[in-house]
């Protein structure tokens, strides 16, 4: 018969294995989006996309948090809002980027984050990534940097507008990331999220509209662009409920088992989903970086999953003496 300590061991390793499938069916969902995305660019701007998804997106959870509101403390607000505008700054300069880049290039240079989460959360609560953690998010770093096509010409690297901006979008979800992995693990996931949801709503339709706004040489930086077709808004309603909504609970969920680190470098396979389904869809073509920049980001990957273990048998010896 099992002690309680070794029933505890089992349950966290049975909850870890849970999680990590939770978090394949995420990174399928996420991989497809950005192909979906793109052909919604025909008929609408990205930020007016991207606030009409939130607002859809916090309606649902409004409704699924409509019992657990009571719940709601200064904690969720001192956490959830700093993290929200990290998120949704990220998310905007992604889906903007997303038009002057590929999905493939658009994907992969979102995990930029998992060179800055190892470094955050030792900041944040001090906690030691071991060597195998530390070394998938260099290499993970180096296969986004391959698979983007930067190249050296003279003394300066040679870099679009769009792979700037979804690489900037990679660091803000860095932050994200290692503060909800480090501050987050003992709240309600939905209510955590729907607050992030409704900061990224007002920054998203803010944004809209500043950039319809602000003119350069006599022309908006963003017009906006919106189409009441109802199977293209359909499309975006059934984005919004799966891709945000589901998605962010069971991610925000899934930290809770997972090393935040590895939840940063696990992503690469998003890409690799991305990068094969816009080869297929002819928005990419196959390439050399493409191929190799998502090879290394594989293995990357595979090393913090096993890295991952490496973590946690140390933090059970340790607790055991």
């Amino acid at each position: 018969m099992e002690t309680e300590t070794q029933k505890q061991k089992t349950d966290r390793k049975n909850g870890r294995g849970s999680a990590y499938v939770a978090l394949v069916f995420v990174i399928l969902i996420w991989g497809t989006s950005p192909i979906v995305n793109a052909s919604l660019y025909n008929s609408y701007t990205a930020t007016i996309c991207t606030a009409v998804a939130s607002f859809v997106s916090g309606l649902s959870l409004l409704v699924i948090c409509l019992p657990h509101l009571k719940k709601l403390n200064k904690t969720y607000f001192k956490i959830a809002v700093p993290t929200g505008i990290f998120n949704s700054v990220a998310s905007l300069l992604q889906k903007i980027g997303l038009q002057y880049t590929t999905p493939a290039q658009y994907a992969f240079l979102e995990n930029l984050s998992c060179v800055v989460v190892p470094v955050l959360l030792f900041i944040f609560i001090k906690k030691k990534s071991g060597v195998l953690t530390i070394s998938a998010s260099i290499l993970c770093l180096v296969g986004s940097f391959i698979l983007s096509g930067m190249s050296f010409t003279g003394n300066h690297i040679a870099l679009g507008k769009g792979e700037l901006l979804c690489a900037l979008a990679g660091l803000c979800y860095g932050v994200n990331i290692a503060a909800t992995g480090a501050f987050g693990k003992k709240l309600f996931a939905p209510l955590y999220v729907l607050i992030q949801t409704w900061i990224h709503t007002v920054i998203s339709f803010a944004t809209a509209i500043a950039l319809n706004v602000i003119t350069v040489n006599g022309a908006p930086i963003e017009a906006i662009k919106f189409s009441w077709d109802l199977r293209l808004l359909l499309v975006i309603v059934a984005l919004a409920l799966i891709s945000n909504t589901l998605c962010w609970i069971i991610r925000t969920n899934v930290m809770k088992r997972i090393n935040a680190s590895v939840v940063a470098v696990l992503m690469p396979f998003s890409a690799v989903v991305a990068g094969v389904v816009s080869v297929l869809c002819g928005m990419d073509t196959w390439s050399v970086n493409l191929i190799l920049g998502a090879s290394i980001s594989l293995v990357a990957a595979i090393m913090s999953g096993f890295g991952d273990l490496q973590d946690n048998k140390k933090a059970e010896k340790e607790s055991d003496t």
